[in-house]
């Protein structure tokens, strides 16, 4: 038994002074760190790569037109990314497909960011409200199987016009488009819409963060549990397949504000107009959210929505 004890005592005594012996000195790594994983900033030696830093060190966000095409299409379950043969002229499966950002074009594309999105809004709600990246990209699109299936051409010629990815988002990233040569020849129109998916997409990812919150008057004013296709103007719910719920009824309204001018809300067959809005709740939320923004971070939302027309 004492040799038992005296092995323990021994190994016990080794393990502490093992412990308290001086570790060598640390010394800086020589090499700069990769930010949020690969990308390392600067991507290029551009004019606008020294902007893109500035906008890291602002608002922490990589604006990123050099990536990798799995980091758009991988979520948790699947892979979204559609497939073309080459050799045969044919879509092969059907899904996203991306057309990288022209890097003599992106200076461009940042300076329409800004005009359309980032000016308005301040920058504390930016820190906390912007994704990790954003993804500087020409354009994202979905493209279907052709039919009849035996059909050739590129994906292009396949795209779904309901599917264009302008602001297009994941779980750590917003995708903003135009930077290419298209861009030269953007209209006012082109423009306006870029600006409403962006927006909204924005503004549904800052709500995820925790930076833009649910009013409370607001979900008040509708039970959700009660909702069918029946009722659900006169609880003043915008979509009620998609966006029944408290948390997705609050994005609704965001992206239809900022999407819209308010001629259009309140014109027949729209939210804010007589003929829809029967019981008046369309208008109590209206009211209640463009409050909350003017109050909260000095946003106008329906000025976002009525600019550029």
């Amino acid at each position: 038994m004492k040799q038992l004890l005296y092995i323990l005592i021994m190994a016990l005594s080794s393990g502490v002074m093992t412990g308290c012996k001086k570790e060598a000195k640390l010394t800086p790594t020589t090499k700069p760190e990769n930010v949020y994983g690969d990308p390392t900033l600067p991507q290029g030696n551009h004019p606008y790569d020294a902007d893109i830093q500035q906008l890291f060190q602002k608002y922490r966000t990589l604006f990123l037109y050099k990536y990798q095409h799995r980091d758009l299409y991988y979520n948790v379950s699947e892979n979204l990314e559609g497939t073309y043969d080459t050799a045969a002229d044919q879509i092969t499966k059907p899904g996203w497909f991306d057309v990288p950002a022209n890097e003599q074009y992106v200076g461009m594309q940042l300076d329409l960011l800004k005009d359309i999105w980032l000016k308005y809004y301040p920058d504390s709600l930016l820190r906390k409200g912007l994704p990790q990246k954003v993804y500087l990209l020409d354009s994202l699109y979905f493209a279907a199987l052709p039919y009849p299936y035996t059909a050739h051409g590129k994906p292009s010629g396949f795209i779904n016009s309901d599917y264009i990815g302008d602001g297009f988002s994941g779980g750590d990233f917003i995708v903003a488009t135009w930077g290419g040569t298209r861009i030269t020849g953007m209209t006012q129109t082109d423009k306006y819409t870029l600006k409403a998916r962006l927006n909204a997409a924005f503004l549904a990812f800052a709500h995820k963060q925790g930076a833009v919150r649910v009013s409370a008057a607001f979900t008040g004013l509708t039970d959700y549990s009660s909702l069918n296709w029946s009722n659900y103007q006169d609880m003043g719910v915008i979509d009620y397949y998609y966006a029944g719920t408290p948390y997705k009824d609050w994005d609704k309204f965001m992206e239809t504000i900022v999407s819209n001018s308010y001629d259009v809300l309140t014109s027949p067959g729209y939210i804010l107009s007589p003929d829809t809005d029967t019981k008046g709740v369309y208008r109590k939320k209206y009211d209640i959210m463009i409050n909350y923004f003017k109050t909260t971070f000095g946003v106008d939302l329906q000025a976002i929505g009525n600019a550029g027309l």
